[in-house]
């Protein structure tokens, strides 16, 4: 057991499930809270083995990956109404940074169990997950990584389900996307087409909301349908692969076609063509989608090819680095062929806010 600046910890500091962090749990004051430690950056203490350039420029690092934390963390803990775990605490203890998160008293439920529920309750736990989702979309901040390791459900003493969003090492605020390919993590199963193509730095790789709004398409066909969208998995390893390449996806007939048109939009190619997580929330209680305003243009330069970019993915074995390797045909090689296409969205009446749903998903209960 350690103090970490005033924590004590309970047992060892773990890195399962995450690559670039430890996790564990501690008490202070007498209540109990989630910790992680930051692999990276790491503060130059020890400085008798450094130069002075070398120690000016790792607390530069240092300070930047702080500031831009800070304030990403400010903005968080004013998104919450409940069903976001916000920071309690952030700070550096000896050369390492920490997090403090409350300790979630709730659980990770596989897609197929939700399956096996019937249409409304399932139809009520998208809306739960919307409403939460959009509480950060409304404040500006892209979570990142939605999957289902990172949706948290309880039962309530209705018997009915309530969530929570958790695991914020990916997100960042629209405004301020990540820099580099080695700023932005996310799981291959869930990644948007834009997602890769920023980290192959290939043109199109814009990062926005929309990413969040292709995840849940995956995980809401996975809800509806106990399966993953369907694709020819003989040329094609993920959905997002499948999509750059201008495959149609196979969004099962036997999803209501509601709900079918819904996770049509949410995984188009195009980000502008998908729905908002407030449009989408209010496609499940019955309003129509707005259909966007598309415009064809000629096919321009053809952007690089992107064979043998390295992507990552968190895996259960923490961080995973794989190499996506494009066939003659291949996905990322035809995508380099596609034409240019403009979407122009549908004007905004206003602003979406949180309020437009309820003041918290347990209204919904």
């Amino acid at each position: 057991m350690a103090n970490i600046n005033g924590y004590q910890t309970i047992g060892e500091l773990k890195s399962t499930n995450s690559g670039y962090a430890k996790w564990g749990f501690a008490r202070k004051n007498g209540v109990e809270v989630f910790i992680k430690e930051f692999l990276s950056p790491v503060y130059p203490v020890d400085t008798t083995v450094l130069s002075e350039g070398q120690i000016l420029h790792k607390r530069r690092i240092c300070e930047e990956f702080y500031a831009e934390k800070r304030a990403f963390y400010d903005v968080l803990n004013r998104c919450s109404t409940g069903n976001i775990v916000t920071t309690l605490d952030f700070f550096r203890f000896g050369s390492r940074y920490y997090t403090v998160t409350e300790k979630v008293d709730a659980v990770k439920i596989d897609p197929m169990e939700i399956f096996r529920h019937d249409l409304h309750q399932k139809k009520l736990i998208m809306k739960i997950i919307l409403h939460c989702v959009n509480s950060l979309h409304v404040h500006g901040i892209v979570h990142g990584d939605i999957k289902p390791d990172n949706i948290l459900f309880k039962r309530t003493k209705k018997g009915m389900y309530t969530a929570k969003i958790i695991d914020f090492d990916s997100s960042f605020l629209e405004s301020s996307p990540p820099k580099t390919d080695e700023d932005f993590q996310g799981d291959l199963v869930y990644l948007a087409p834009e997602s890769f193509l920023f980290m192959a730095e290939a043109e199109g790789g814009v990062l926005s909301t929309k990413i969040d709004v292709f995840a849940l398409g995956v995980l809401f066909h996975q809800y509806m349908s106990g399966r993953l969208p369907g694709y020819d998995t003989s040329k094609y390893d993920y959905v997002f692969e499948a999509v750059l390449d201008g495959y149609k996806l196979n969004i099962l007939d036997t999803i209501p076609r509601d709900v079918r048109e819904l996770i049509t939009r949410m995984l188009d190619r195009y980000p502008a063509k998908r729905p908002t997580v407030s449009e989408a929330f209010e496609a499940l209680s019955g309003k129509p989608l707005t259909a966007p305003e598309v415009v064809e243009k000629p096919a321009g330069e053809p952007v690089e090819k992107t064979t043998g970019v390295v992507v990552k993915t968190m895996g259960s074995s923490g961080l995973i680095k794989s190499t996506m390797k494009t066939k003659p045909d291949g996905p990322i090689t035809s995508v380099a062929k596609a034409p240019e296409t403009i979407v122009k969205e549908p004007k905004k009446t206003e602003k979406p806010t949180t309020s437009s749903f309820f003041k918290s998903a347990d209204d919904l209960l």
